[in-house]
């Protein structure tokens, strides 16, 4: 397989599993902020912090309210990371490898953003609802399982499956570091509603009655940033995730760097103890998490995707 093929493939998969964790995150946050009580300090700028764009996000807008972060997370041109830039994203790159990705996923997400862009054109605020964005996340899902249900699980297959399992772990890293750091920062009063913050994580990752099944217990931080990230059952989990990239990589060739990256990154998180760390040093760890899961990328970049690296790594 070319490598451009295979970085494509990578993308797609990302970009998909990201558009759904976007649409999830905002359908989420909207429940939590109609639960919480006003002036608990949460604010919707807590969704910019997760997705990364805050400085983007800075220099184009003046408040960080729910029509700026909806507007910006959902369809802002210039920023990279909105569903509709990764929607396209998604669909050019399946435009260009559609001799190995099956005809059907390119046309389901071409019908998927041409109805976003129909949905976001209409400025009323309404539309931006929680049935629309739930219907992005089925899609999203549809199009998992198209590509699961009807590819060849060879190697072309692997990278999409890689691409999915990093984006995961990525943005479930990213939601903790947010949900400690909302503790700590905004002190006894939000504390006391640390159930309900916690509940809207579980939530947000449709993990909530997975947790409830496993562990059985009422909702607290350590002990469901200990299931978000140890559970080697739930598909979100960090540890599952990283699980599941071994596997992939197990049946690709000169996989020794990218596996020796996985295997950095499972020991670090399955060493570690949220009752021991949260909240004063959780955010050290899991900026540490963040750090690994990039080095897998960057391990896969040097292996197979830049011709540069793969020739100089020959000699």
């Amino acid at each position: 397989m070319l490598s451009r093929v295979a970085e494509r493939l990578y993308w797609t998969a990302r970009y998909i599993e990201r558009t759904e964790n976007i649409a999830r995150l905002l359908n989420a946050f909207k429940l939590l902020m109609l639960d919480l009580p006003r002036g608990v300090g949460l604010t919707w700028g807590e969704l910019i912090d997760i997705s990364g764009g805050h400085d983007d996000f800075k220099a184009r807008y003046r408040s960080a309210n729910e029509r700026n972060t909806r507007a910006f997370m959902l369809a802002d041109r210039d920023h990279s990371g909105s569903i509709l830039n990764c929607l396209i994203m998604a669909r050019e790159n399946l435009r260009t490898t559609r001799d190995v990705a099956p005809s059907e996923s390119f046309e389901s997400v071409n019908e998927l953003l041409m109805f976003v862009r129909r949905r976001v054109g209409v400025k009323r605020q309404s539309d931006h609802n929680y049935e629309f964005l739930s219907q992005i996340v089925q899609r999203c899902q549809a199009i998992t399982g198209l590509l699961a249900g009807t590819m060849s699980q060879d190697a072309a297959y692997q990278f999409i499956r890689i691409g999915r399992n990093l984006e995961r772990a990525d943005m479930t890293t990213r939601i903790l570091d947010v949900g400690s750091a909302t503790l700590i920062a905004s002190g006894a009063e939000l504390e006391r509603l640390e159930h309900r913050l916690w509940t809207w994580l579980l939530n947000a990752l449709s993990a909530h009655q997975a947790y409830r099944q496993s562990v059985r217990r009422q909702v607290s931080a350590p002990v469901a940033a200990g299931y978000l990230l140890h559970d080697t059952l739930f598909p979100r989990a960090v540890l599952h995730t990283l699980r599941q990239i071994r596997s992939c990589l197990k049946q690709l060739p000169r996989n020794g760097v990218p596996l020796r990256a996985v295997g950095r990154a499972e020991r670090l998180v399955r060493e570690s103890d949220p009752h021991e760390i949260f909240p004063q040093t959780f955010h050290v760890f899991i900026d540490d998490v963040q750090v690994a899961l990039g080095e897998i990328h960057a391990a896969m970049q040097r292996t197979w995707f830049d011709p540069v690296a793969r020739m100089q790594a020959a000699r």
